[in-house]
């Protein structure tokens, strides 16, 4: 999320008895305030071709984190530490590595350091262009949960299993992220988008060499796919750049009930939204299933124009609390807006504004969560910045609570009814977690609320 947004008392980093790493946490006020740190007086860093760099990360986080005391983090020591592990170093792999480890010690999401290129980042995406297939982590495997992937060798089909990519395994990246994720929707968060950079391709028509174990039989095959860029409208807005923006909506068959997702939030896509909620809502809809699983987030103020669709009455999502203030997710209440019943889709793909968005509305009991497992639990709003030199810092710049109060970073929105998922059901071409929110949904009687005037704002 690299916009701003947000309610309740400041949040206190330092409340919890324990980390995230799970070692005790200091008394707050026996932590080092640095918002009055010189950085001229701290003592010079050793030299390295990378040192430079490091020292640019280190003082924009020092400058512009929420929490002058750094999560009770010894931030000087870290810059010394992190800086002598650069002596010697010439490769950008290891050296941009190195600093991201520094930046891991803060132990939060939205931290994340790219290099000019692209090129020193272990399994950064080629590009957009991608095998038409989507791929999760379920029943211990990489499985492809969604195909439309086929060659000259033949489909994939939902429910095989990823084994490798061009002859790369997932054996070692999936040790990588084990070391490091603490809940496991963490790691099949970034286990899946390991696969989804792998599966990318550097432009449409280059091919991926997939192995994949055969739904049922286990059977080893090699397909290979050709990639093809993703449907949709391209939206830039600053360093995010070139989107592929996606909007769906349709009646679930035989129902009242309406389904509306789409896969990331810009605020050139609320108008597309909107349209589909209208349509939907000429067609009869009586209750909606909005799915935001696989959304990672985006710009964190489309949030607001889509929750006055869904409230009548005002309201906030949560509370955004910045170094030196405060804002409110605050919501209009909207006299037209969609009264019936919604369910509200997550899985680990969950994360940033979408997690904000589903917080804030089931603490204003206008929506039940549905999910296999919690969302990402990546809820800080960010701002991504071009250093000198050309690196792209993703750095943390607030911290979020839902209305009631509630943490989200690090934890993720627990669904209210968990459904489990298996290989077995995408295989058979179910998709479960939609199915039990349909299900849930499908006695619906209420009248539908009368549709708003075509072109109306909401």
């Amino acid at each position: 999320m690299s916009t701003p947004a947000a309610v309740a008392a400041p949040a206190d980093p330092h409340a919890a008895e324990k980390d995230r790493s799970g070692a005790p946490v200091r008394d707050p006020a026996a932590c080092t305030d640095y918002s009055t740190l010189d950085p001229a007086s701290l003592p010079p860093l050793p030299e390295g071709k990378f040192v430079e760099v490091l020292q640019q990360v280190w003082l924009k986080v020092l400058e512009k984190h929420y929490d002058p005391k750094l999560g009770c983090k010894d931030w000087p020591a870290l810059r010394l530490q992190y800086a002598q592990r650069l002596v010697g170093v010439d490769d950008a792999t290891r050296a941009y590595a190195i600093i991201n480890e520094m930046l891991g010690e803060l132990g939060q999401s939205h931290f994340r350091l790219f290099p000019p290129d692209g090129a020193a980042d272990e399994d950064q995406r080629e590009g957009t262009a991608t095998p038409p297939l989507r791929v999760r982590w379920v029943d211990d495997s990489l499985v492809v949960v969604e195909s439309h992937a086929t060659g000259h060798l033949g489909p994939v089909a939902a429910g095989a299993a990823l084994l490798a990519i061009d002859g790369q395994d997932f054996g070692a990246a999936i040790t990588r992220v084990r070391g490091h994720a603490e809940r496991e929707s963490a790691f099949a968060f970034e286990i899946a988008r390991v696969a989804e950079a792998r599966l990318s391709c550097a432009r449409p028509g280059q091919t991926k060499k997939l192995e994949v174990a055969e739904p049922g039989s286990e059977r080893k095959l090699v397909r290979v796919l050709t990639c093809t860029d993703p449907e949709g409208e391209r939206v830039t807005l600053g360093n995010l750049e070139n989107i592929p923006t996606r909007v769906e909506h349709r009646m679930v068959p035989g129902t009242t009930v309406g389904y509306l997702a789409f896969n990331v939030w810009m605020l050139p896509m609320v108008k597309r939204v909107e349209t589909g909620m209208n349509e939907l809502r000429s067609q009869g809809m009586t209750a909606l299933v909005l799915d935001l699983r696989g959304n990672p987030g985006g710009v964190g103020a489309m949030s607001v124009p889509v929750a006055r669709m869904l409230l009548q009455s005002p309201g906030s999502l949560g509370k955004l609390q910045f170094r030196d203030f405060a804002q409110e997710f605050n919501v209009e209440g909207n006299p037209l807006a969609f009264a019936g019943p919604i369910a509200l889709l997550v899985d680990e793909g969950t994360a940033s504004t979408s997690e904000i968005f589903a917080a804030g509305l089931r603490d204003l009991d206008r929506v039940k969560v549905f999910g296999a497992r919690p969302s990402a639990g990546a809820a800080l709003p960010s701002v991504i910045d071009e250093l000198p030199g050309g690196a792209i810092l993703q750095y943390v710049v607030g911290d979020y609570r839902s209305p009631k109060g509630e943490l989200v970073e690090g934890v993720g929105v627990v669904p209210d009814v968990v459904v489990p998922e298996h290989r077995a059901d995408f295989a058979a071409g179910h998709d479960p977690v939609l199915d039990a929110a349909v299900a849930s949904l499908g006695g619906s009687t209420a009248t539908p609320a009368p549709t708003p005037p075509a072109g109306e704002t909401h």
